[in-house]
């Protein structure tokens, strides 16, 4: 079983695809030196692989990620307010997705910005009540806030880029997150 550590290290690289420690460090809030020794002990033992400065996992390390959330997370998914706050979510979610497209169709306009940071907010404010579950997800809290803060800087790029911690990309993870902790599929269609 992958300690605490192990486990943030290797799930932002799962959530991410592929992610260098410098990317990782940012997203888990773990320093960057603990995250290169848990690298180096996840190369050594097959779970990640090495390219370049990024990472990817190996299909041992995904098993090992699956099996940290199937086990650490068991009594959650049997939480009835969790149920209730993923539905909630999926409601929110429907709406970020259309503000998003939005946005794309305009080329960014400032109303439709605005918008899909007010969503943003929203999910943070919302992620508050998860957090005396899942204490980790105050990172998608701090996450959240800096990219708005960079859009609101003049650095739209954060608001949808794909390459950078944008406010899509840390919802697209975030979303993927809460799948896993609650042991279901996303929708694909």
């Amino acid at each position: 079983m992958l300690t605490d550590d192990e486990f943030a290290v290797l799930n932002g690289i799962y959530l991410k695809k592929m992610a260098s420690a410098a990317t990782l460090a940012e997203i888990t809030g773990l320093a960057e030196a603990r995250i290169e020794e848990c690298l180096e002990a996840a190369v050594g033992r097959g779970q990640v692989l090495g390219i370049s400065s990024d990472f990817m996992l190996q299909e041992g390390g995904a098993a090992d990620v699956l099996e940290y959330y199937r086990t650490t997370y068991a009594p959650v998914r049997a939480e009835p307010a969790v149920a209730a706050w993923y539905a909630a979510f999926e409601a929110l979610n429907a709406r970020f997705i259309a503000q998003v497209t939005e946005w794309q169709k305009s080329e960014g306009d400032d109303r439709s910005e605005r918008r899909i940071l007010q969503t943003a907010e929203r999910l943070a404010r919302d992620l508050g009540a998860l957090q005396t579950t899942v204490p980790r997800y105050g990172n998608y809290v701090e996450r959240l806030a800096r990219a708005s803060d960079r859009v609101d800087q003049g650095q739209h790029e954060f608001v949808c880029k794909p390459t950078i911690d944008s406010v899509h990309n840390i919802w697209f993870e975030f979303h993927e997150d809460i799948l896993a902790v609650l042991g279901r599929p996303r929708d694909t269609t």
